[in-house]
């Protein structure tokens, strides 16, 4: 099957451009062709590391270099941005010839639908709708939500991650297909480090202001433990960490290893206010490491058995709340281990096998409803 995924890069570090690189790998060792067609890629490497048989074909449209504008001259620069970039897609899948064209989100949901190559076009969802309506407040957010609907009812199929982001949507030809494993360690963690673990990029999503709150309430009952937190941009939380005094149990720094990182740990944390699906309790899971996580929209409840994988904090953003569950787990090393192990079994729903497969028995059925 030749495939042909449509994305603003893969340079940036985060979920989609790792969830993309895992199933380029996968599609390219299972003897199928793929193509990367970026719209701003500008010559860097990949962040996550990729098959050397991809090939990326990069568009240099300059989206990335208008965010930094004023809404009007960004405006402005948008519809030409848009000409040129469907005008370059365009010439590229009729010489390409895909049987499948995939959107990521990005620009390309505007005119990808009806460019007439012949491919089955399909739109996946890397952020659930309650991520939507969060950030586009106001009329013009509303707006935006509506434009943005019209055009996802025109792609063949529109994917998203979680069960319970699926009727969120209100879009009929929508299922539901969850990101599988970034790695299945051979053994698990030990859950004997005194180290509770937490991962992403810092900003209002992924809320970590109040997982430090709640490290300082764990901090004073176990002082023997450490928080680390692994992640770009973290230096914005050193302020709120000093004013605690907590600079020597909390470390915070950026990995490209984050197998390594969990399999070194005994607890993992989410704090977020919302996810897309999280790929941090997808990997901490894989780990054979419980997790603890507010039960923010979407994910955590897809993921997280409550009670018996890992806790869910009904209270979103009450670092009180988080903080007695990670010390349950601290105090508990019977509890914890169980949990451990319960985690590492309910990984196997989301192996690499499982999940690529509901992928390709996917696209098998549009491309043969389309030639059909």
């Amino acid at each position: 099957m030749r495939i042909a995924y449509v994305i603003n890069n893969t340079w940036f570090p985060g979920g989609q451009t790792r969830v993309l690189a895992n199933k380029v790998n996968y599609w390219l060792r299972n003897g199928h062709e793929v193509y990367i067609l970026t719209s701003d890629q500008i010559g860097k490497e990949s962040y996550y590391a990729m098959d050397s048989r991809v090939k990326i074909i990069d568009y240099a449209i300059g989206y990335m270099g208008a965010d930094q504008l004023s809404k009007l001259e960004k405006a402005k620069r948008l519809s030409r941005f848009l000409i040129r970039h469907k005008r370059l897609l365009k010439k590229s899948l009729l010489e390409l010839r895909p049987d499948v064209c995939i959107s990521m989100f990005g620009k390309e949901i505007y005119f990808l639908p009806f460019l007439k190559d012949g491919s089955v076009k399909v739109l996946e969802a890397h952020g659930a709708r309650y991520t939507w309506l969060f950030s586009r407040k106001g009329i013009l957010g509303k707006v935006h939500n509506w434009i943005d609907l019209f055009f996802i009812r025109k792609f063949d199929q529109f994917v998203v991650l979680t069960n319970e982001d699926l009727p969120t949507w209100g879009v009929n030809n929508t299922v539901c297909i969850p990101n599988a494993n970034t790695f299945m360690p051979q053994t698990t963690s030990s859950l004997d480090v005194p180290k509770v673990i937490a991962s992403g990029r810092y900003g209002e999503q992924k809320n970590f202001e109040s997982l430090v709150e709640a490290w300082n309430i764990v901090h004073k009952s176990y002082p023997g433990w450490s928080l680390k937190i692994c992640g770009q941009g973290l230096s914005l939380l050193d302020p709120l960490i000093q004013s605690l005094n907590l600079s020597d149990s909390i470390d915070c720094h950026e990995s490209n290893n984050m197998e390594a990182e969990y399999m070194d740990s005994s607890i993992s944390v989410v704090s977020s206010r919302h996810e897309g699906f999280s790929m941090a309790l997808l990997e901490a899971q894989s780990c054979g490491v419980p997790n603890v996580s507010y039960a923010c929209q979407c994910g955590p409840r897809d993921i997280i058995v409550n009670g018996e994988t890992g806790f869910l904090i009904e209270e979103v953003g009450n670092h009180e709340k988080l903080a007695e569950a990670i010390m349950h787990l601290i105090e508990d090393e019977q509890l914890r281990k169980q949990m451990g192990r319960s985690s590492r079994e309910r990984s196997k729903l989301f192996s690499e096998d499982v999940v690529m497969k509901r992928w390709y028995d996917l696209f098998a059925e549009l491309v043969k409803r389309k030639k059909g």
